[in-house]
């Protein structure tokens, strides 16, 4: 599990203000849903549009060391700033770049330069940016995860009607933050306020579920900065508004905050202008949270899929698999032919049985892996 796949910036501020080609209003645009996270086709200056990850933990829009360098953006200024893991990275700042979305062009007077070259092996695809703060606030952004949908509006336009719940937000940081209920055993639980964090793929992370009466050990703050290790456990439920959700996992350590594998629960408007989120349940509402049932945290390359870790006391572990690892086949396919977020769906699928073909050093072993839930 990852506890952040991306960032959540938490620092300083971006200069306010923009120019904009306003949208049709509404105007919709299809995602790509993968990982728990939406990617977005985003051009930059007019240039070939790359993929961008649709973050509301991010307190500003980001782009890509390397593409910056290759669009030749000027970049000044340095700052440390905190992502999904401990310490920090280097944030430089380039100014006047204009973000194409979908026929969109939203001119923004200052954006962060950060290095994503880790995400593809993380998530699967090239990263060229992220959309956060100074997208979010100059629209009503609906969400509609089933759909694989995004429905941009101008705020002055957004009249809602539906049968959804506001939930009212504060800003910190640029970022938005809710008050949740969380349970974990017996008793009457915390009251906590949570990052609503639409680039995590988790469900909820807070030190709460350090109680949790089954605790795992795993690699965390897979994302920007350094990694470190986590407990995760699950809670007995969460209350967000009227609706509760059973046994919702999440990891201790890091930032409290809520995650894709919640919100994409609900249709969700981001209504930055009248500072609240409105949920709509959907069919997927009480679905079981799964989980990862096998200990092995992969990272993608283009042949094999690289083990990072294998947790102690796992199903991997007991199989024998190691670190340093690669998986070259599964049940006689070559690892090639699928997608990380294949990979990461068979891993919870509890009682079944994976035959591995492992490529360890100059050796080849097959392994038989077979998935338990620990949680």
């Amino acid at each position: 599990m990852k506890s952040v796949l991306l960032v959540a910036l938490l620092f300083g501020t971006v200069a306010a203000g923009c120019a904009q080609t306003a949208p049709l209003s509404p105007l919709s645009i299809p995602f790509d849903f993968e990982n728990n996270q939406i990617y977005l086709r985003v051009g930059i200056n007019g240039h070939e549009p790359g993929w961008f990850v649709l973050d509301s933990g991010a307190s500003g829009c980001v782009v890509d060391t390397a593409l910056a360098r290759k669009l030749g953006l000027t970049t000044h200024g340095e700052k440390r700033a905190t992502g999904a893991g401990t310490g920090t990275v280097v944030v430089t700042f380039t100014d006047n770049v204009t973000y194409d979305v979908a026929g969109l062009h939203v001119a923004i007077p200052q954006s962060y330069v950060i290095d994503l070259s880790s995400q593809p092996s993380i998530v699967g695809r090239d990263i060229a940016g992220i959309l956060g703060y100074d997208f979010f606030t100059r629209y009503v952004v609906a969400v509609d995860y089933e759909a694989a949908v995004l429905t941009l509006s101008n705020p002055s336009d957004f009249s809602y009607a539906g049968k959804g719940t506001p939930i009212p937000f504060t800003l910190v940081k640029k970022t938005p933050h809710v008050k949740v209920h969380i349970a974990v055993e017996s008793g009457p639980g915390v009251d906590r306020e949570v990052l609503v964090d639409s680039g995590s793929e988790d469900a909820i992370d807070d030190d709460s579920l350090a109680g949790a009466p089954k605790r795992l050990e795993i690699v965390g703050g897979v994302g920007l900065g350094q990694e470190f290790r986590t407990t995760i456990g699950r809670a007995r439920s969460m209350n967000i508004g009227p609706y509760v959700l059973d046994q919702p996992f999440g990891a201790t350590g890091g930032v409290p905050l809520i995650g894709t594998e919640i919100l994409r629960r609900f249709y969700v408007i981001f209504d930055y202008a009248r500072s609240r989120l409105i949920l709509e349940p959907n069919r997927h509402l009480h679905d079981a949270f799964s989980f990862d049932a096998s200990g092995l945290d992969l990272r993608w390359s283009p042949d094999a899929f690289l083990i990072h870790d294998v947790a102690k006391g796992s199903p991997a572990a007991e199989s024998g698999l190691q670190a340093g690892d690669a998986i070259v086949s599964i049940n006689g396919h070559p690892a090639k032919s699928f997608r990380l977020e294949q990979i990461q769906n068979f891993l919870t699928a509890a009682g079944k049985t994976l035959r591995l073909g492992v490529r360890r050093g100059t050796k080849h072993l097959d392994i038989s892996l077979t998935l338990r839930e620990r949680l």
